[in-house]
């Protein structure tokens, strides 16, 4: 069976975490993985090389977020291509991108050297993401 190009970006994502951020287990309970048996972690991908990445969330998948906020924290793992994942809260997502009944688009930008701008149709995260929030995900628990 062939790999899937979504399993390639999920898993240099994954092994970021095993080599640097102190992932410990990983189970997948579709279409979501669970690490260190405390966070869920729900990924989209990019292919483009450079920035902006830009994301599509179906109204499933919004449905899906916001349904599954409510009983455990839920982070959205968007991978910016080569370059890196930017972690952000799946409530912060759904802020930016409030639409329930069309898809939405989500943007990544991100000059060389400095943090992700996330944005999305109804506006901006008001911080910047880091490339190293990646990796410090589960330390933060």
């Amino acid at each position: 069976m062939a790999i899937k190009k979504q399993e390639f970006y999920e898993g240099a994502a994954i092994h970021r975490l095993a080599c640097f951020g102190g992932l410990k287990s990983v189970t997948f309970e579709k279409p979501f993985f669970l690490f260190n048996n405390q966070i869920l972690v729900y990924f989209k991908y990019s292919t483009k090389n450079r920035s902006p990445w830009g994301f599509t969330f179906t109204p499933e998948e919004q449905r899906l977020l916001k349904a599954k906020e409510k009983d455990t924290k839920i982070v959205i793992g968007l991978v910016c291509g080569f370059d890196g994942v930017a972690a952000v809260g799946s409530a912060e997502i759904l802020k930016i991108g409030v639409a329930e009944d069309s898809s939405i688009r989500i943007a990544c930008f991100r000059k060389h050297g400095e943090y992700y701008k996330v944005s999305g149709p109804d506006g901006e995260l008001s911080k910047k993401v880091a490339p190293s929030d990646w990796t410090r995900l589960l330390g933060a628990l």
